[in-house]
């Protein structure tokens, strides 16, 4: 049976709000080290030998095991986070690589450029390229189309 949804799901949209995650899940995939050691360090300093030994089942132990747990959820939410990144890389990367240095250039520019406007990234294509503002609105949607084709298959 196919999937009835899937048909109204503007997979342009789709493809334009995955291009803009690219730097975000890159920087997740390479923080993921950082993250992890930050919590881990975080949780080894919990068990620092106390001077004044309180018999044992005290609060302070309690405290400890809460704040243990806590890291623990911690790491699993930054181990999860990491996994969404890969899955995204393993989704998104055959495609992109798929595309020609043009197509990449095009869309790195529309899309992915930090702190850039649709607008900006036209007029840069129109500077490169050497042309009008409407051929380059065409030429993003070319290449558009196409990472859309190869991220969700056709259009049926």
């Amino acid at each position: 049976m196919s999937n009835v949804m899937w048909n109204y799901l503007d997979k342009r949209e789709a493809t334009v709000a995955a291009l803009k995650d690219y730097n975000d899940m890159q920087f997740i995939i390479n923080d993921h080290q950082n993250q992890v050691h930050w919590i881990k360090e975080k949780m080894m300093h919990l068990q620092s030998p106390k001077l004044n030994v309180v018999p044992s089942g005290s609060a302070s132990d309690s405290a400890t095991e809460d704040r243990l747990l806590s890291g623990i959820t911690k790491l699993d939410k930054v181990n999860e986070r990491y996994q969404v990144a890969r899955d995204y890389f393993d989704w998104f990367e055959p495609a992109w690589q798929q595309l020609t240095d043009d197509e990449r250039f095009i869309l790195d520019t529309c899309y992915r450029t930090p702190n850039q406007t649709l607008n900006q990234g036209l007029a840069v294509m129109m500077n490169k390229y050497f042309i009008a503002k409407t051929t380059a609105y065409n030429r993003k949607n070319k290449a558009l189309d196409h990472l859309t084709l190869l991220l969700y298959g056709s259009h049926h």
